[in-house]
């Protein structure tokens, strides 16, 4: 992201220039710095729109709890301990009797629990003081900032498009991160010289640089393990992945498990499920089964108890709801290692279960959010509490766990506290260099017209190695091949043979 001032054009002697097949003698410093550039023209508006986002993100548990002021947090009474979630769940029904429980999230300390409801298709998130067993809150998922952040995050609010366009900045921010690494070391001389000379603007440019190049690192490593996520190049990297037999997010390469659609049906989110977990096997209940004393369990059997649970299909008329309460669902989870607090879904119908996870994806202080290979995703029948499915981090493919231990990374959470302010001080740093950068540029314009681009060429065509880097790099990232192309034929069809736009865009 260096754009240098035009003191860095001495570079052009010290660079090591090389000659081309036709004798011209090439400027490798300013021909890169071009291209890094227009990279960041496309690079840095999603890049800090995806840092800003991605840190609220990271800072969700604060920053939602500050704007819902006693929803999420309640005070804990002297010497009070948490209450079953079975008399939390009684709560629930009590204050909304006309709605079905889809999942509960239980928490820890002084957070509030949360069960998410339906109604009338649509799910709202129903906060209950642990000790209390009182409503504190009824909140829909977009009324958090943390699902906004998510969102944007992923799609910037416009769908497909916007996933796209991430991807587009993510691929070009590869790019970016490359070039910026090639003028660090080939504009040394340049920049020691401009601070020598105590010219203007010197100081920030070797600050950029110097923070670039920590951060550059850093930036490919979350491009990496973001890309899974994406529509095009994720997509096409798990069909691959699939016609192999294997799986980016779990022991499901034909993706027939419907895991994934009960977690997003229940999560009391608008973001997509959890990666691995969401594409393991599900489990049935026994109709035919019957709770361990002969009798239910629960004190209310209406079908009340029905949400989206396991099956999808929506409850028979002749269902009553399960025969097991949630605390016999969690207490058979915990007995086979599932680490709590746990997000339970509860059953859909006759045949669905319990599935009872102890995971990374809930903020609630499971111990999995940071050792992702402690995951362990639990189905229980409904009618006798027996374990009937499990599914873990051990299960999953050797893809499925790299990527899942690429996204605690990802999320700051992988090294618990150290990681959090580690990925805080990156996002700062990558703020600093999307705003220096411009700066610079803007300094370094003046009065000049136009963009005041750098004025070079890439000899892509007269250099082999170049050519095919650039072609693997293509080919890799496919929508930066895409967009290349497209700015090379606009460049050599258009630009270079309107004067007027060939002078603005300060063509070589």
């Amino acid at each position: 992201m260096a754009l240098l001032d035009d003191a860095a054009l001495a570079a052009r002697d010290a660079s090591g220039p090389t000659e081309t097949r036709r004798g011209k003698r090439t400027n490798w410093f300013a021909a890169f710095w071009r291209w890094h550039f227009y990279g960041s023209i496309i690079v840095i508006p999603v890049l800090l729109v995806l840092t800003i986002s991605g840190m609220t993100y990271m800072f969700r548990a604060q920053i939602d709890d500050w704007t819902h002021p006693g929803v999420l947090t309640v005070s804990a009474p002297a010497g009070g301990e948490r209450l079953s979630l079975a008399e939390q769940e009684e709560a629930v029904r009590a204050a909304f009797p006309d709605r079905s429980i889809l999942s509960v999230t239980d928490n820890l300390e002084e957070r509030a629990t949360v069960f998410v409801t339906d109604l009338h298709g649509e799910s709202r998130n129903v906060y209950i003081d642990p000790f209390r067993a009182e409503v504190t809150g009824d909140l829909a998922p977009d009324q958090l900032v943390s699902d906004w952040a998510e969102r944007i995050h992923g799609t910037l609010l416009i769908g497909d498009t916007g996933d796209r366009i991430v991807e587009l900045g993510a691929s070009w921010a590869i790019v970016l991160t490359i070039t910026g690494f090639i003028i660090f070391f080939l504009g040394r001389r340049p920049r020691a010289g401009a601070r020598a000379k105590g010219l203007r603007g010197a100081r920030l440019r070797g600050t950029h640089a110097v923070v670039g190049l920590p951060v550059g690192l850093g930036i490919l490593l979350l491009v990496v393990s973001g890309l899974p996520w994406t529509g095009v190049w994720g997509e096409k990297a798990q069909n691959l992945a699939a016609d192999n037999g294997t799986s980016f997010w779990g022991a499901d390469p034909g993706a027939e498990s419907t895991l994934g659609d009960l977690i997003e049906s229940a999560d009391g989110k608008s973001g997509p499920a959890g990666w691995a977990v969401a594409n393991g096997p599900t489990a049935e209940s026994d109709p035919g089964a019957l709770a361990p004393s002969g009798e239910p369990s629960t004190g209310d059997e209406d079908s009340g108890h029905a949400g989206h649970g396991s099956g999808g299909a929506d409850p028979s008329p002749e269902w009553s709801g399960p025969t097991v309460s949630i605390d016999d669902a969690i207490a058979a989870a915990a007995q086979v290692g599932a680490p709590g607090p746990y997000f339970v879904t509860y059953p859909g119908d006759e045949r669905g279960v319990f599935s009872v996870f102890g995971w990374q994806w809930s903020n609630n202080g499971n111990p999995a959010a940071s050792d992702v290979t402690q995951e362990l995703t639990v189905h229980v029948d409904q009618y006798s509490g027996n374990v009937v499915g499990e599914y873990g981090y051990d299960d999953y493919s050797a893809l499925a766990k790299t990527v899942s231990q690429g996204i605690a990374l990802h999320e700051g959470r992988r090294f618990g506290a150290v990681n959090t302010v580690m990925t805080t001080v990156f996002c700062l740093a990558v703020i600093f260099m999307c705003i220096s950068g411009p700066v610079m540029w803007w300094r370094r314009r003046g009065t000049a017209s136009g963009l005041a681009a750098p004025r070079a060429r890439l000899p892509i065509f007269g250099n082999w190695l170049l050519l095919i880097a650039v072609a693997a790099l293509g080919v890799f990232l496919p929508l930066f091949g895409i967009s290349l192309i497209a700015i090379l034929l606009l460049d050599q069809l258009v630009i270079r043979r309107v004067p007027a736009m060939s002078r603005y865009f300060a063509s070589a």
